[in-house]
């Protein structure tokens, strides 16, 4: 499952798009509170719907996004210990971090400017970064003489030494174009510099028209590698999250909005993480399910159950376009769309699969 932290300084709207995108109800901006919230999302998805038709009695289920609503910091917060210990181990297994950028003036608050919140939110996770990089360099360097395989942490401190300097040179590690060894090797400190961001611009109630236009002038600000840049009126989605489907619809007609922002949030998170989707049908369930771009057969059958991926034999595959202008896998078979697959095969987005296997 898709773990995103929802982050932002104190006064973002965060929760308040966090509320909008789970449903859960929780205390939007109680002063002194210092608590996360964890709620989930179903993936919507034009092509499961139109599967699910065609077998009416199944049970549907969608794709799920966790979204973790962590506790909000001000600028200049991080001391020399770094972030609580308890926000780091939230935010440690969350895949991913939806910044929430204020884009509107408010009471009692500084002037909104999206791209000195980024940025000040940046510093705060490139200097804890630094913290604990910092200290792993320095045990390593005192331990090295009595260490079997030197040459590994001579490697590991050389890494460590580049990313120091860039974070001291206030250069995210998403930026340094790592390499599979070495972000494996960063992979048990979770640096939060080093996960990918999606921006999003928290616009005020009268521009929830112009969010594009905003887009616009903050695009080349604010993306960059592992950033990618959205933008919602958290307000106005939180009021259509808690109405029903017919009151939503006419809400959002009187404001002239034409679908709700979630979906696209949504859309761009799985951009961002280079994930796709792949189908499972049944006459009891039809299903999503979430995978890395570029995995295979195997891989996606362990996305399943692991014993798929242990004991798999094949794959039966037909693509969503195929199967469902054909409305069945008998008729995939005949027209010869239907075609069997091994371990190396590497999932489609839209593939609809029927894994064999022995265990």
């Amino acid at each position: 499952m898709l773990r995103i932290g929802i982050v932002g300084l104190s006064g973002s709207g965060k929760t308040s798009l966090f509320r909008a995108l789970t449903g859960v109800v929780t205390e939007v901006g109680a002063a002194g509170r210092r608590e996360m919230h964890v709620g989930q999302a179903k993936v919507p998805d034009l092509r499961l719907d139109q599967i699910f038709a065609l077998f009416p009695s199944a049970k549907k289920v969608n794709a799920i996004v966790e979204y973790v609503d962590m506790v909000g910091f001000n600028a200049g917060e991080v001391s020399k210990a770094g972030f609580e210990d308890s926000f780091l181990g939230d935010i440690r297994t969350c895949d991913a971090l939806l910044q929430v950028l204020r884009c509107f003036d408010q009471p009692g608050l500084t002037k909104g400017d999206p791209v000195r919140d980024f940025r000040s939110a940046d510093q705060e996770f490139m200097l804890s970064d630094h913290i604990i990089l910092e200290k792993r360099m320095k045990r390593l360097q005192k331990d090295l003489t009595k260490m079997p395989n030197k040459s590994e942490a001579q490697k590991e401190i050389a890494l460590l030494e580049r990313c120091l300097d860039a974070l001291g040179n206030e250069i995210p590690l998403r930026q340094l174009n790592l390499k599979a060894d070495e972000m494996t090797m960063l992979r048990p400190y979770q640096p939060l510099s080093l996960k990918p961001q999606l921006a999003v611009l928290n616009v005020g109630e009268a521009d929830i028209r112009r969010e594009e236009e905003l887009m616009i002038d903050y695009k080349a600000k604010i993306e960059g590698p592992g950033v990618e840049l959205a933008a919602a009126c958290a307000s106005i989605e939180m009021e259509i999250a808690l109405l029903d489907s017919e009151s939503a619809r006419e809400f959002m007609d009187d404001l002239g909005i034409e679908a709700s922002a979630l979906d696209r949030l949504l859309r761009v998170s799985y951009h961002l993480l280079g994930l796709i989707s792949f189908f499972t049908i049944g006459h009891d369930e039809c299903r999503a399910w979430t995978i890395q771009r570029d995995q295979s057969a195997k891989q996606a059958a362990g996305a399943v159950h692991t014993d798929m991926e242990r004991g798999f034999i094949r794959a039966d595959v037909a693509h969503f376009r195929d199967f469902i202008a054909r409305g069945n896998w008998a008729a995939c078979r005949t027209d010869g769309v239907m075609r069997v697959e091994g371990k190396e095969y590497i999932v489609e987005d839209g593939d609809i699969m029927e894994f064999r296997f022995a265990v």
